[in-house]
């Protein structure tokens, strides 16, 4: 079966498909048609179908009907950087649950985000029940008692102080195949695009991470989250509606830049 299909009365052969290719699929004939080169090996990413703006091509690996078009209303570079800008780590929560749909829509904003050769191994536990959230807070602190590390976070907990998810209504955890070389890059990655979907929703959020390292540590946990044996947390994020505004940005560090 050929990978792609040109329509050569569309076709323009601006070589476009063909330089966008990561992987290096498509070649030109004779006539500077694109057309699959020997043994090639598609990740499906779909840039070649993407990037045609004659609609000529078509790859068996993607389906163009599936493929969204980009949006006109895009936003400016001001608007990017007031939203990143603005982000916080919120660890105070109102009384008020995130509706599931709403996580949901996140959830399939960050399933675009960039893997590692498009390798799309990316999963996410979702819990929005707040009586589940104080279930999975009060294993990571029997985690942190039997380990008998930050114990001053434990004597909190027993004070009734959720030091570990901060008493937030939902939380999100991506895991991965445990085997998988870039599955701690293609995570922090996934839940940095979701933190900046929730911001972007109204949301708040804080990287939760001592849900990922009890999860990774604690088997009754991970028996909570329903991780499938064989992967691996990656990481987490609490979520939640924030209880307070922030209304100024702190300064940072000037950037260490060191051109070559």
């Amino acid at each position: 079966m050929d990978l792609i299909t040109v329509d050569t009365s569309a076709c323009q052969r601006d070589g476009m498909c063909l330089e966008v290719c990561p992987v290096g699929c498509i070649e030109t004939d004779a006539d500077g048609f694109p057309r699959q080169t020997p043994d090639a090996t598609c990740i499906a990413c779909g840039h070649c179908v993407a990037v045609c703006p004659h609609g000529a091509l078509s790859n068996v690996n993607v389906d163009a009907g599936a493929c969204r078009p980009v949006p006109k209303n895009l936003p400016g570079e001001e608007a990017v950087r007031a939203l990143m800008l603005t982000r916080r780590s919120v660890r105070a929560y109102k009384d008020k649950p995130v509706d599931p749909a709403v996580l949901t829509g996140l959830l399939d904003t960050a399933r675009y985000a960039p893997t590692a050769v498009n390798t799309q191994h990316v999963s996410w536990v979702a819990c929005a029940d707040p009586a589940k959230v104080r279930q999975a807070a009060g294993l990571c602190m029997e985690w942190l008692r039997g380990a008998g590390i930050y114990p001053k976070m434990v004597e909190a907990w027993d004070k009734g102080h959720d030091a570990a998810l901060r008493g937030a209504p939902a939380f999100v955890v991506a895991h991965c195949p445990a085997d998988y070389a870039w599955g701690d890059v293609d995570c922090t990655i996934a839940l940095s695009y979701l933190e900046l979907a929730a911001a972007s929703a109204g949301l708040g959020t804080c990287w939760a991470g001592l849900l990922t390292r009890a999860a990774q540590a604690s088997p009754a946990l991970s028996a909570l989250l329903g991780i499938p044996e064989g992967r691996t947390a990656k990481g987490g994020l609490m979520i939640g509606h924030a209880k307070y505004r922030y209304r100024l940005i702190p300064p940072r560090n000037e950037a260490c830049i060191s051109w070559v």
